[in-house]
């Protein structure tokens, strides 16, 4: 039996404001995001034009990112329980710059798949820091709306950063979103430094605590919800990997270039980004599944009109609803993850939650390329739409509403009989 959810009603909680997180969490995240997106639309055309790669090398490439993060989750965990979040937090953007200097510089594609790999390193320290204070710092009751509007941000940076990426690979140098992208992170860092004072923090934990024990019991504690929402997180991190190779090799398929695959990643993220007012209402009002569930069936269907999308007006319409569906789904996978957080030590249980719902976004692109080079990239789509099918299902049948209502009295939390460490 998993423990159970936590509760924020008590006489003594002060009334949160969304807008405390506007330089702590949601100004940085908009520039690290921002700087993201620089690449997502011209990674692929620029490995098959600088280095003449393969679908399977390109796929391999696209995964190097969220590869190296899952694989660096439960570490970066791990990191914040023993140094706290700003230590973390500040090392992640600045490995993130010294990732995109590396990636300008390749010479070859090993050279930038191990760019990518440290980017996705950087991006683990980054985002489990982020989603452990989010955890210590939002109320349940306010966690929807507050996560929505993050998601809706990103996606706002992300749409900038589609459009510019695309221009500058066309007009200025193939290599140049790369060095904008580390010129982007060395303010990020900046507005880290200064916004971090006088905010909430982790305590480092003692010299004598022993981590490993303490990691073991979170999975054992927790093995359900890992068993059921986690497998739904992985296909959703599935569907929204698979859009970072499926549609710019689709348009590149078509013959076109940067600048299209710019507009096509702009337009779908300017749709993803207007959802998340009503997504952050429903989630608050009425729980997480009442919107994740639409989500995914939305996604699903739009991977699986990429086969008769022969043109770039039908290849925009399934990035409209790919937008839609990714929008629906604003801020859902942190969401849950935060809702079964323990209260008292996020760090390990977010660490393991990233780690599998990464699970997702590193399988992804490999298994979407892989299937590509045997069959065709339209199969591949096919394939991407019925995992979607199946997340939804998963999610719709076997995993428990998250949300605790402030008019309902929740159970009593268990505490395991054993100590960790």
């Amino acid at each position: 039996m998993p423990p159970d959810l936590p509760s924020d009603r008590g006489p003594a909680a002060p009334k949160f404001q969304i807008r405390s997180l506007l330089w702590s969490v949601y100004a940085p995240s908009f520039l690290l995001t921002f700087g993201q997106g620089l690449l997502v639309p011209i990674l692929p055309i620029f490995a098959g034009e600088e280095f003449n790669s393969s679908a399977v090398l390109i796929a391999f490439l696209v995964t190097a990112r969220p590869l190296g993060t899952m694989i660096f989750d439960v570490p970066a965990g791990i990191l914040v329980s023993m140094f706290g979040l700003r230590r973390v937090m500040l090392g992640g953007v600045l490995l993130f710059a010294i990732a995109a200097i590396l990636g300008g510089l390749s010479p070859n594609i090993g050279w930038l798949v191990s760019a990518r790999l440290l980017a996705g390193i950087s991006f683990a320290l980054w985002s489990i820091s982020r989603h452990v204070y989010i955890a210590q710092a939002v109320p349940v009751a306010n966690r929807g709306r507050a996560l929505s509007l993050f998601g809706g941000i990103s996606r706002v940076a992300g749409i900038a950063g589609f459009f510019l990426g695309g221009i500058l690979f066309d007009v200025v140098d193939e290599r140049a979103p790369f060095f904008a992208q580390a010129i982007v992170a060395g303010v990020t860092a900046s507005v880290v430094i200064f916004s971090f004072r006088e905010k909430i923090e982790t305590s480092a934990r003692a010299a004598g605590h022993n981590i490993f024990p303490a990691l073991g019991h979170t999975l054992l504690d927790n093995r359900g919800i890992f068993a059921t929402a986690g497998v739904a997180a992985i296909t959703l991190q599935f569907l929204r990997a698979a859009r970072e190779l499926i549609l710019p090799l689709s348009v590149a398929e078509l013959g076109l270039g940067g600048t299209e695959s710019g507009i096509l990643f702009g337009v779908m993220s300017t749709i993803d980004s207007v959802m998340f007012p009503v997504v952050g209402y429903v989630m608050d009002r009425w729980g997480r599944k009442h919107i994740g569930v639409p989500a995914y069936f939305i996604l699903a269907g739009g991977f699986a009109l990429v086969p008769f999308a022969d043109n770039f007006g039908l290849l925009m319409l399934v990035g409209v609803l790919v937008g839609l569906g990714n929008g629906l789904s604003s801020g859902l996978v942190l969401t849950m993850g935060v809702d079964f957080a323990p209260r008292d030590n996020p760090g390990e249980f977010l660490g393991v939650w990233r780690f599998i719902s990464d699970a997702g976004g590193a399988s992804g692109p490999f298994a979407i390329g892989g299937i590509a080079s045997v069959i065709t990239l339209g199969a591949a789509s096919v394939v991407t739409a019925g995992i979607g099918a199946a997340g939804a299902l998963i999610l719709l049948f076997f995993v428990r509403e998250t949300l605790v209502k402030e008019d309902q009295t929740p159970p009593p939390r268990r505490t395991p009989d054993r100590k960790p460490g």
